[in-house]
């Protein structure tokens, strides 16, 4: 027998859904052989089967959501042997406390219900029990909050109304279940909240040459980036690398993914091997990753294999920000706005296009002096942008 396992695309990945059985049970198999289409993390893709022979059993139907590396289906021998029942764990919301709801017992220290000393004088004075009481904090504990929704389960039907009836609700314009892209950016920037040690650096930048050359040669701006970015990335293989648990990697590769914004949220395909490139190339490349983004058409090689990312805001008015490291890479650059302002060159101020680079990187992997080494070398790139062609 052979599971067939939730694939994880990403580290920030946390599920997928089903979205169509390409195979029925019974039916025979091939290695290689694609028999389920899930959407994952920004796109939606095929699993292959990982070796030949029966589809013995399905263990997730069309619409769920299955936690990664949890078996969504079983692989027999030729023979057709069916496989035993099994539990698959499905990616559910945490339910909530209601009356009807039992409520769970704590995370206990000796004798004692771990809770803040505010949470424990609380349900003193409403005369709780806090082994009755379920914490929501880190390791169970029971906060003050726990408290207080424990409280309005013991009050008396008449005295909730009165006191429902003197709060106020805003309109509900919709409401809609996180999920797809939405869903998997949300598990993103979670994951890397948790996770990564930010650290954030900003230059300014002029942009005068890179302005003439950009409308002399008709390449956009997340080009010249995508070149810049490579050639430092060659001369810092440190920013090149990723973390994952206590293995450090470093890539020869230098595949730069270039943030791009559709109505269903924000993905970043990537630009592989963009050292390597010419400019023109990586230009024609962009711009067709930006079309198949927003006609919803990026496939998995498309969206995965990336070493580093950039993301450009300058286009809404933004003159700098600090975006969030696309996990488990090393570093992101955020570009703001080219805007005209006053430049000292020695003794004579001017005014010149200038634009902000921000470098946000990890400092798990990298130190902050050979991350300003590399936002100079960026800078230089961009400020001679004839070096890029």
């Amino acid at each position: 027998m052979t599971e067939v396992l939730m694939p994880r695309l990403d580290p920030g990945m946390q599920s997928g859904k089903i979205v169509e059985w390409l195979k029925k049970e019974g039916e025979t198999v091939q290695k290689g052989q694609a028999i389920v289409v899930i959407e994952g993390e920004k796109t939606t893709f095929e699993v292959e089967a990982p070796e030949s022979g029966t589809l013995s059993r399905i263990l997730a139907g069309v619409g769920d959501d299955i936690i990664v590396s949890q078996p969504i289906a079983v692989i027999g021998g030729s023979e057709g042997v069916e496989a035993p029942s099994q539990q698959v764990e499905r990616a559910k919301p945490q339910p909530t406390t209601t009356a009807e709801t039992p409520i769970v017992q704590p995370i206990m220290s000796g004798d004692r219900a771990v809770a803040s000393p505010a949470a424990r004088r609380l349900a003193q004075e409403a005369g709780l029990d806090l082994s009755r009481i379920r914490g929501t904090g880190p390791g169970g504990r029971i906060s003050r909050e726990d408290v207080l929704a424990a409280t309005s389960q013991v009050r008396p039907p008449a005295q909730s109304v009165a006191v429902a009836s003197k709060t106020r609700q805003p309109r509900v314009m919709k409401k809609v279940k996180m999920e797809g892209i939405r869903k998997a950016v949300a598990e993103r920037l979670s994951f890397s909240a948790r996770n990564v040690v930010p650290v954030t650096f900003t230059m300014e930048t002029d942009a005068s040459k890179l302005v003439k050359l950009k409308d002399t040669e008709r390449v956009g701006f997340n080009s010249f980036a995508v070149k810049a970015v490579a050639k430092a990335l060659e001369r810092h293989p440190m920013m090149n690398s990723s973390i994952e648990g206590d293995e450090l990697t470093t890539y020869s590769d230098v595949n730069v993914c270039v943030a791009i914004n559709t109505d269903q949220g924000l993905v970043a395909p990537t630009i592989v091997n963009a050292n390597t490139k010419s400019l023109r190339e990586i230009n024609d490349e962009v711009v067709m990753l930006a079309d198949k983004a927003k006609a919803n058409r990026l496939t998995v090689e498309d969206l995965t294999g990336g070493t580093f990312t950039i993301t450009n805001l300058g286009a809404y008015d933004i003159d700098s920000f600090a975006p969030v490291i696309n996990p488990p890479q090393c570093g992101i650059l955020g570009l703001g706005k080219i805007a005209y302002k006053p430049y000292a060159s020695g003794e004579q101020i001017s005014t010149r296009p200038l634009t902000v680079l921000t470098l946000v990187f990890d400092h798990r992997i990298i130190d902050g002096l050979p991350a300003a080494k590399f936002l100079q070398d960026v800078k230089r790139n961009l400020e001679d942008p004839e070096s890029l062609l």
